[in-house]
């Protein structure tokens, strides 16, 4: 059989294919569908260093193209992560990587350096695609001076694989993929969301 390994930095993944955060849950959820031990990274959902109730309903719309949503990062924190999905996923002999949000570089910081605790987490996404709450909520992810600034924070925090997803809702990604990369990234993931409006003309 082909040897389809690959690496980010130390990170050793068995093949490229990995799962987008937010798509597939704790990765647990599709045990009964895949072979989760063939694939060579998954990303599990997003986690905050609180609690977070997401957005309010409806959350997702179909369009001819596919299909929009909003849920808002919904997760019951980090804490509750690392007390009671941490040891459920913990044995799956692939790369467990947690995408870790926040709104202020305080809470990414916090939320990494307990991920940073538990031995078979090897990596982090990064989320900077939120909005940053002290500086009025434009997402961090779209000024470099934003994006630096977060990875620097949780670069101080956490010493493993730190993957930094990406905006596209900018007018120059390279910069801020630069700007990351100087701060201290070891990748980058490309891209979050996409903005989107659905309008349902036929409503009152």
């Amino acid at each position: 059989m082909a040897d389809l390994s690959v690496n980010i930095g130390k990170l050793q993944l068995k093949n490229p294919v990995m799962t987008a955060s937010g798509t597939f849950g704790y990765g647990l959820e599709f045990a009964d569908f895949v072979n989760l031990e063939d694939i060579g990274g998954i990303i599990v959902k997003g986690t905050t260093l609180k609690p977070r109730e997401g957005n309010p309903y409806p959350r997702m719309a179909e369009t001819p193209q596919g299909m929009l949503n909003c849920v808002g990062l919904q997760n019951k924190g980090v804490d509750y992560f690392c007390e009671h999905i941490y040891p459920q996923i913990k044995d799956i002999r692939t790369n467990m990587i947690v995408n870790v949000s926040g709104s202020c570089c305080e809470d990414y910081a916090e939320c990494a350096a307990r991920i940073n605790e538990l031995e078979r987490i090897p990596a982090i996404e990064l989320n900077i695609s939120c909005p940053n709450v002290k500086q009025g909520g434009m997402a961090f992810g779209v000024t470099a001076e934003g994006a630096s600034a977060v990875v620097k924070a949780v670069r101080k925090a956490y010493d493993k694989t730190l993957i930094v997803k990406l905006s596209p809702n900018v007018t120059n990604v390279a910069d801020i993929a630069r700007s990351v990369e100087d701060a201290g990234a070891d990748s980058v993931s490309l891209i979050n969301t996409l903005m989107g409006m659905a309008i349902d003309i036929e409503a009152s």
